[in-house]
């Protein structure tokens, strides 16, 4: 594909020149990397500073930066990441790589507002959280859909973008958050072949899979209707008002529609306009599904966790066990299902960092990471079990010093919220939900996603299995032992 770039514009390729006397007219594969050899948090780091630069380089509020969100903005931001991830990046030596840390890949849910939400809502349990971009690679996407040629159908979409690198940027810039591209964006084989296994997955449970697409697509229109329903242009929503209670009043009229726009103000993803005749970019982000969390979970030494119950049931599906020993690990998985964990709830990301820099905690972690350290090891059936049952007796002190912090926690919050004015939220700062683990005995692990592995990486470069997978289920009411 070709960028639409003025030709006097300056080169994407970083080198400083007008593009009409650098790589107009050259295919994209020629490309330098002007960030070649940096990291992935460098990389990130530059993407913080560029949204700073473009979007707050004047000291805008967030309402200003909103207001001011131009086409020419948005551009400008993906032409910093089109420099960022050029379409041939190899993406195999930039990784995290396997070690001791408690090291977390989050599957779940993919809008950009649920990445945020549920990495603050874990946080305070594990060390570090990798997360799959929601920014996409505008080099590899075709041109009628990129956000270079047709950046004002992004606006909608950077908002929101901004919003969640924005709130991360202190965990990103600790390391404590690793946000990384997808690796299909810039290798063709390995989303061909991922995408085979996923259909065949697919395919032999289609009605299974299709009832649970069908009910996160529900859910997800609903929640962007009601939120896109307030950038109805007025009389547009004057007239569906009367239409849909032909008995209304002027006055009742009035009043519903300064609520919708009262709402669309204070509502800081959305863009506080009308929406117009020209369409909009809406993403389906595709995140990590089974095969692709599989694959960087075994690559970075992670595990895998998720806020979907029906993907921890997939993720179950690759379990591995043996014939006589395949519950080894059930007395530690069935003491942290009988207990009721909380979480962070809807609290401001700055603030839940300085939690987590406070080392707010910290004796949880400390146990968990003891528990993640020794689920890594080569155990024997009879070593594993024992250690299950010595951790699974130590996790219900751990859990009742763990209830004590989250008390002197919520005080912090309500001070935090209330501030000088002595009002609070009507939302619970905190929720209480399950932690379920899940620890077969021989890890969790795919044939296909392994060849995979061994294309790309040397076997001791990557783990042989992914050990462990963790639900967050805030639904769960009855705790069902398994």
């Amino acid at each position: 594909m070709r960028m639409e770039i003025d030709r006097n514009d300056k080169c994407p390729c970083g080198s400083g020149l007008k593009f009409k006397k650098c790589h107009q007219g050259k295919p994209l594969q020629i490309y330098p990397e002007p960030f070649k050899g940096r990291s992935i948090r460098e990389r990130n780091m530059v993407l913080l500073k560029a949204i700073k630069d473009i979007f707050f380089n004047k000291g805008e509020s967030w309402n200003e930066m909103r207001d001011t969100l131009s086409e020419d903005k948005v551009r400008e931001l993906y032409r910093i990441i089109a420099w960022l991830w050029p379409p041939q990046t190899d993406l195999t030596p930039l990784l995290p790589k396997p070690d001791k840390t408690l090291r977390g890949l989050y599957t779940g849910d993919t809008r950009p507002q649920d990445i945020l939400q549920n990495v603050v809502r874990y946080s305070l349990y594990t060390e570090e959280i990798i997360v799959v971009s929601p920014f996409l690679a505008p080099l590899t996407i075709n041109e009628k859909f990129s956000p270079l040629a047709h950046p004002k159908q992004y606006r909608q979409d950077t908002l929101e973008l901004i919003y969640f690198a924005y709130s991360l940027a202190p965990w990103i810039e600790a390391g404590i958050v690793q946000m990384i591209p997808n690796p299909m964006d810039f290798d063709y084989r390995l989303r061909k072949e991922i995408y085979t296994m996923a259909e065949l997955r697919y395919e032999a449970n289609k009605d299974m899979y299709d009832s649970e697409i069908n009910k996160i697509v529900a859910e997800e229109g609903k929640m962007e209707f009601e939120r896109m329903y307030r950038r109805i242009p007025e009389e547009a929503l004057r007239r569906k008002l009367k239409n849909f209670k032909p008995g209304i009043t002027q006055n009742e009229i009035d009043r519903t529609v300064e609520y919708m726009l009262e709402q669309r103000r204070n509502d800081p993803l959305l863009l506080d306009e009308e929406m117009s005749s020209e369409a909009e970019m809406k993403i389906k982000r595709m995140g990590a599904n089974l095969e692709l969390g599989l694959y960087l979970g075994q690559v970075t030494g992670s595990y895998l966790y998720t806020n979907r119950m029906f993907q921890s049931t997939e993720i179950m599906t690759a379990g591995q066990q043996t014939t006589d020993d395949s519950d080894v690990w059930s007395p530690l998985t069935q003491a942290f299902q009988t207990l009721d964990f909380t979480f962070l709830n809807n609290v401001d990301a700055g603030f839940a960092y300085k939690l987590k820099e406070e080392g707010r905690l910290g004796g949880f972690r400390n146990y968990l990471r003891r528990v993640w350290h020794k689920i890594m090891e080569d155990n024997t059936p009879a070593q594993a079990n024992s250690a299950a049952r010595e951790f699974g007796d130590e996790l219900r002190d751990e859990y009742g010093k763990n209830k004590e912090e989250w008390a002197k926690i919520d005080k912090s919050i309500v001070k935090f919220m209330t501030g000088a004015t002595g009002l609070s939220t009507l939302v619970p700062p905190l929720i209480t939900g399950s932690l379920d683990w899940s620890i077969p005995a021989l890890g969790f692990s795919i044939a296909g996603v392994g060849k995979l592995l061994l294309a790309r990486y040397q076997r001791r470069e990557f783990k042989a299995k992914v050990p462990l997978a963790v639900l967050l289920d805030l639904e769960k009411k009855d705790k069902l032992l398994k």
